[in-house]
């Protein structure tokens, strides 16, 4: 990537009235010196992307002040170019939902903004979905009510019945996705992108971008934290209670024990779970907790693109890129720099493992054997497809192989053949 810094623009819209750029690329007009301050954050465990602006409380345009002209509710957008993007891209679109008014020698104004999840947020809901209903039919039914649209590439799993209640961020996360990320193993993250809610697998960016360390790179320092704090080393599954007020222990799942100590959890197994399904996600648990949690607080050159839930590479040595996934992030648009809390991916298995092996013959509809079952698992490792690894070619397998060809750019024809082959041998890399 040839990299230059990073502009921004930033363009307001009240509810009632015309469009100020507040914020250009270029000198243009009165408006375009307000702006003296812009960040644009993502955090752990919040859904919205916020944008953080400040500016002048200076007269403009002959219309008025900032301070009246922007009230909660303004639609605000917010472009950027640079970093190997030549023209002006969209990196925001949300609403003002705070502002404050500073009058002092200088008097500021600051809108604090979110995009359109942070109506997810802030509303609260009902549903029910009787038993056998999938994730994405359900995710669907729950955003088209809202009148949201979605782009949905995670895993889709039967769910039993779900009486929903509470606010929707909550239902999509904790009563939803994250049962799907239990049963699958597979991290996900949800996006705002254009007003269309983007749900993906973690680390499935397109565009991977280098964060090089040296004279010149990208990497201005980094800081890293390990904690045990969070950790699993024992996973207590519990069924019924008794009259007397005894539960029962259905069974104990212990990793790591003999190293870090005792660190419980328990969970519980209602009736209708079969023992092997909460064993899953008792792995699950230990297979994200049963060792301490490592994170890098990294300060960069700004990349605008760079989104929670990205895959990036670190230079944290002087030879070796490290596989990333993005925590959280802030861009500094008044300085271009950004701020990322990472984690270091776990090294993904080859191709060349014996575990998960790519096809090497063309594969289409009606096709059987052990090396559908190697596309089954390559299909569900890098598209989240969560398909049944039965060596079966069929219409859940065919569509399964559509899409990824439509994600990478191929012909999109539902035949894994050549093309399909090497494209899935790069992803597996």
């Amino acid at each position: 990537m040839l990299y230059y810094r990073p502009m921004y623009s930033v363009v307001v819209i009240p509810p009632k009235g015309k469009k100020y750029v507040v914020k250009a690329m270029s000198s243009r007009g009165e408006a375009t010196n307000l702006v003296t301050s812009l960040t644009l954050t993502e955090s752990k465990g919040q859904l919205a992307q916020r944008a953080t602006i400040k500016m002048f409380n200076r007269y403009i345009d002959g219309r008025g002040y900032p301070s009246n002209l922007f009230p909660v509710k303004s639609r605000v957008f917010i472009y950027a170019k640079g970093a190997g993007v030549d023209k002006g891209k969209e990196v925001f679109r949300g609403y003002v939902w705070e502002t404050n008014y500073t009058r002092s020698d200088s008097s500021e104004l600051t809108l604090t903004c979110y995009d359109n999840l942070i109506y997810f947020m802030n509303s609260e809901t009902l549903h029910y979905f009787s038993k056998g209903k999938k994730t994405k039919e359900i995710v669907s039914t729950i955003l088209k009510k809202r009148g949201v649209k979605l782009k949905y590439n995670y895993s889709n799993i039967t769910h039993p019945k779900l009486p929903l209640s509470g606010t929707l961020a909550d239902i999509l996360t904790s009563k939803v996705l994250d049962e799907a990320k239990k049963k699958m193993g597979t991290k996900y993250v949800i996006k705002s992108v254009k007003d269309v809610v983007h749900i993906d697998r973690e680390g499935s960016n397109q565009t991977i971008y280098r964060i090089p360390r040296g004279e010149n790179g990208l990497l201005i320092q980094y800081a890293r934290s390990v904690t045990m704090d969070g950790m699993v080393t024992n996973v207590v599954v519990t069924g019924k209670t008794d009259e007397d007020g005894k539960t029962k222990v259905e069974t104990r799942v212990p990793r790591n024990k003999k190293t870090y100590g005792t660190l419980t959890r328990i969970i519980h197994k209602d009736e209708d779970t079969k023992l092997s399904e909460i064993k899953k996600e008792a792995k699950y648990i230990l297979d994200e907790n049963s060792l301490p949690h490592k994170e890098y607080d990294i300060t960069a050159m700004d990349i605008p693109w760079v989104r929670k839930g990205d895959k990036v590479l670190v230079q944290f040595d002087e030879k070796t890129l490290h596989g990333c996934i993005v925590n959280e992030i802030t861009h500094n648009g008044d300085n271009n720099t950004m701020n990322m809390n990472v984690r270091r991916l776990k090294k993904l298995k080859k191709a060349s493992d014996k575990k998960l092996t790519c096809p090497s013959k063309t594969l289409r509809s009606g096709s059987q054997g052990s090396a559908v079952k190697d596309l089954q698992k390559c299909l569900n490792q890098v598209m989240s497809s969560g398909l049944t690894v039965d060596g079966i070619f069929g219409s859940n397998t065919y569509k399964a192989v559509k899409s990824f060809q439509k994600k990478y750019k191929l012909v999109v024809d539902g035949i894994f053949g050549p093309k399909s082959i090497a494209k899935m041998k790069s992803a597996l890399k």
